[in-house]
């Protein structure tokens, strides 16, 4: 963990600015760590993209201890609460929100502060670094770089490039349009996958993982451009990988590791606690979140762990039986807090297709709970067995089938839930609602729905078909025909394969579906006459606000705001 400290401490001077252009008044703190002693060797360089990771990791949790943007108040989840909070109420969505400014000055106050230090610390003529490590360095913060301006032109559009680190104070910034920094983030890809190795350490990025960022954003450039010959970059850049030109990655077809000598399926192998990365066997895998806390680099405290227990887990403890007692929080399935609350769509109409999908099997999804507190001796063990009353709310059934009068709470502590957010707590405390499981980031099965995409924005249904199909064959679902390949349809295949993995927000922007999938499948009401993210979203509110700070603090140029804020 001593590096991950380091760049704390680096990065925590990285703001700092002098206005001088005297040399000798340059200070130079030779007793802390500063890009001017830090980045000079290998060594130091890798301390500085291991803050990088650890960035990368903050996207996960930066939102609040209660959000997760990426996600709530799509077609997929709502915010699990009768409140108006996490874009129940889109009208709440304005340039002052919490969660407006915290994923902008991430992008910028992090990423890509951190990834610019690294690339502008590379030009020293000085250095005295092995070309490989030189390469694989500037690799891995191009990756970073380019990631982060994908993030922003899919969640606020156009937004000012910043190529290298800004030393004094500018007020007068302007926003490129989205395919500006779209086409930026392609370049900064196309270059990094000349540098990336193949292979590489559990958690680094690999090549692989570049050119299936660069598969996604030839396709926006595409959409953005109107320019069909950025779908055939895309599936070349795909092919790549499905390939194996880029590295010996591959979708997981037969069961492995220690988890296939237990109940399950090849499906639910790939998220089971330490097999999510390419060391344990998973070669589907690119790219994952490092969590385990044993990891250098990993989380090492309840605070900074993978919190999607938490996020979309239920409130099942909140659960009591018959004869009112509670149950308890136990081992994996951990103290779900009911944030993400699956919306009808995700628990079940995107199930109605082929209910025998492999990803809709007990391994994967929990639709049965039972009550866990020994103290009942009564109900011990038994399923939690709920009917619906002569009002049509659901309650708590009694072992002889009669009717409590305990109401069931469906949006917040008692729902079917993805089992890909089970794993071991972080420090054996449960009771936190966060794991040290590693988070799947990049796997060789979106590559796939990818590539499908890109065939059918070219018109291409047939090969669109067949790799769907290849993910749908792994699910042992039933294969699709080209003719029912549309939009809607990948969009509901990539729910059924990456739920819970997918920033949702972000891809529905970027196909410019947001508005009318949220109002498609998010316009119920959790209570009568109560807000929904449906019924609030307005069209403008295909990209998010830029945060009115910024706007405020430009004062030496015009920074438009996006139009209807």
């Amino acid at each position: 963990m001593k590096s991950t400290y380091k760049v704390f401490l680096l990065l925590s001077l990285l703001g700092i600015t002098t206005a001088c252009n005297d040399d000798f008044l340059k200070e130079v703190p030779l007793d802390r760590f500063s890009p001017e002693n830090l980045l000079t060797n290998t060594a130091g360089f890798d301390a500085a993209v291991v803050g990088l990771y650890e960035g990368a990791r903050q996207e996960h949790i930066i939102a609040s201890l209660n959000f997760e943007y990426m996600t709530v108040g799509t077609d997929q989840t709502q915010w699990g609460r009768n409140d108006s909070r996490g874009n129940k109420d889109y009208s709440l969505l304005n340039p002052n929100l919490d969660a407006t400014i915290v994923y902008w000055d991430w992008a910028y106050k992090t990423m890509i502060l951190r990834a610019n230090t690294v690339l502008d610390g590379l030009n020293n003529p000085n250095l005295s670094i092995k070309t490989e490590d030189l390469n694989n360095i500037k690799g891995q913060a191009l990756f970073f770089r380019a990631y982060t301006y994908n993030f922003l032109a899919n969640i606020y559009g156009g937004v000012p490039i910043v190529k290298q680190t800004i030393t004094e104070p500018k007020f007068d910034f302007v926003r490129n349009s989205r395919l500006e920094v779209l086409n930026f983030a392609a370049k900064d890809l196309e270059e990094a996958i000349t540098l990336l190795p193949l292979q590489v350490k559990d958690g680094r990025i690999p090549r692989a993982a570049a050119f299936h960022l660069l598969s996604e954003i030839y396709i926006s450039l595409g959409m953005e451009s109107k320019d069909a010959s950025f779908y055939d970059k895309s599936i070349s850049a795909a092919s790549k990988v499905i390939n194996k030109e880029a590295g010996d990655y591959q979708l997981m077809t037969t069961r492995f590791g220690a988890a296939a000598s237990r109940p399950g399926d090849v499906f639910s192998d790939l998220f089971a606690n330490g097999q999510v990365n390419y060391s344990a066997g998973n070669k589907e895998v690119m790219w994952a979140w490092q969590f385990e806390s044993t990891n250098v680099g990993g989380s090492f405290s309840t605070s900074l762990a993978n919190n999607s227990i938490r996020y979309w887990g239920p409130e099942y403890d909140r659960l009591q039986t018959p004869n009112r007692v509670l149950n308890v929080v136990v081992d994996s399935i951990g103290r779900g807090i009911g944030v993400n609350s699956p919306t009808n769509y995700a628990k079940y109409e995107v199930w109605a297709l082929d209910p025998k999908d492999m990803r809709n099997s007990v391994y994967n999804i929990r639709r049965t709970f039972y009550y866990n507190n020994p103290a009942d001796k009564d109900y011990f063990g038994k399923p939690i067995v709920v009917k619906k009353g002569t009002n049509g709310n659901l309650f708590l059934a009694r072992n002889d089938g009669t009717l409590t009068a305990i109401s069931i709470d469906t949006l917040r502590q008692y729902y079917p839930y993805f089992r890909k957010i089970e794993g071991s707590s972080i420090n054996n405390d449960i009771l936190s609602g966060n794991t040290s499981k590693d988070f799947s980031r990049m796997r060789v099965a979106e590559t796939y729905l990818l590539r499908a995409e890109a065939y059918f924005r070219k018109g291409d249904l047939e090969n669109a078909a067949k790799d769907i199909n290849v993910v749908r064959t792994r699910a042992k679902a039933t294969l699709i025909s080209a003719t029912k390949v549309t939009e809607d349809f990948i969009l509901d295949e990539r729910t059924r394969e990456l739920i819970v993995e997918e920033p949702r927000l972000r891809t529905l922007i970027r196909m410019g579906r947001l508005v009318d999938r949220v109002r498609k499948y998010n316009s119920e009401p959790s209570v009568a006459n109560g807000p929904s993210s449906g019924k609030t979203i307005q069209d403008f509110n295909k990209y998010w606000p830029i945060p009115q700070k910024v706007i405020d603090a430009n004062t030496g140029a015009k920074f438009e705001q996006n139009p209807g804020y």
